[in-house]
């Protein structure tokens, strides 16, 4: 059988039980921890204790503190409505050391062979080999937002949560892409694809089941066996089908086995202000065979952080609040995908 990862498919998961875990905030260099509690889906928020321009005006640690951690909550609370969906492909290297330029040392595999050993020959010796793949940089990525007096004297605090859950919207549908999209873009040689294996009149659920046999197939020849498939849902029921098996016509097509994982990622849309923002998915008709984790590398310096700073009194803005992380991503595609066309 194979697990099934969908945007849909994970909030459900987190509505079932409970959740609970800290996460981290950082005032005046000081790093203070928010509980964050899932129970069957409801994340306890917590409410303001005072009007928010109270809270500024006093400038005390505990006020700001306090203020600081329901940010952080109302945030988190947003990265929850976007699960990420990338991390059956990536493997997690976290180091709050990296460079801002990586080599692909932690991209290593090890190569040993034990052979029969002939009395006066020389032992084989093992070595490392590296995946072939881009040079990892790590980028900063960062979002703010201000609270303007107007905001806070008639107190609309409605809008401020509306503004950190965006926030945290944001960053989880940025993480999706651009751990996803070098997949989704790269351009593939003809070694790294498989063509629709369907004929005219048959069920595609049939031709579907004959590409992906096909590409399993190609992958294996070419020494990149992969275990997860990344689709798009507009493909979903005839994948599935093809997957599982069955019998059509009297002709028993078995399960196809090895593909343990399919992800169905569609893109995300955003707007902000009177923009709109695009991170394109997986076309349908499009498909890609994975074989995850050793060429795939998911590089964090330090994850989220929220910072708060002073306003612009000009602007008749009170508070600003920041968004800042230090992520890379390393995709040897080349070596560990295969693209299949199911049109």
């Amino acid at each position: 059988m194979f697990k099934v990862i969908s945007f849909e498919g994970e909030k459900a998961k987190r509505r079932q039980g409970t959740i609970e875990s800290r996460v981290s905030f950082v005032l005046d260099g000081h790093r203070y921890e928010a509980v964050k509690k899932i129970v069957n889906g409801e994340m306890a928020i917590p409410r303001w204790s005072r009007p928010i321009g109270e809270m500024l005006s006093l400038g005390s640690v505990e006020s700001y503190k306090e203020l600081l951690g329901k940010v952080t909550l109302d945030v988190e609370l947003g990265r929850e409505r976007v699960p990420l969906l990338y991390k059956e492909v990536y493997e997690l290297v976290s180091d709050p050391n990296f460079p801002e330029l990586l080599d692909a040392k932690w991209a290593l595999s090890g190569t040993v062979i034990f052979a029969e050993h002939m009395e006066g020959q020389e032992v084989k010796f093992g070595n490392l080999r590296a995946e072939q793949g881009p040079t990892a940089r790590i980028v900063t990525y960062s979002a703010a937002f201000e609270y303007t007096k107007q905001m806070i004297d008639f107190n609309r605090t409605f809008e401020i949560d509306i503004l950190n859950r965006a926030m945290g919207e944001g960053y989880n549908a940025l993480l999706n892409h651009i751990h996803l999209s070098p997949i989704i873009s790269f351009s593939y040689k003809p070694a790294n694809q498989t063509g629709f294996k369907g004929t005219e009149g048959e069920e595609r659920w049939v031709s579907i089941w004959r590409t992906l046999s096909a590409a399993r197939t190609d992958a294996g020849k070419a020494k990149r066996q992969g275990s997860v498939l990344l689709a798009s849902s507009a493909d979903q029921t005839d994948i599935e089908m093809a997957l599982k098996g069955f019998t059509h016509n009297g002709t028993t097509y078995p399960p196809i086995s090895g593909i343990t994982t399919v992800i169905y990622y569609d893109g995300y849309t955003v707007t902000v202000g009177k923009k709109e923002y695009s991170y394109p998915g997986v076309t349908s008709g499009k498909a890609y065979l994975i074989r995850p984790k050793r060429g795939f590398k998911e590089l964090l310096k330090r994850d989220l952080q929220i910072e708060t700073t002073q306003g612009d009194l000009t602007r008749l803005v009170q508070a600003q609040m920041v968004g800042y992380a230090y992520r890379g991503v390393y995709a040897a595609v080349e070596e560990n995908v295969q693209e299949i066309s199911l049109q």
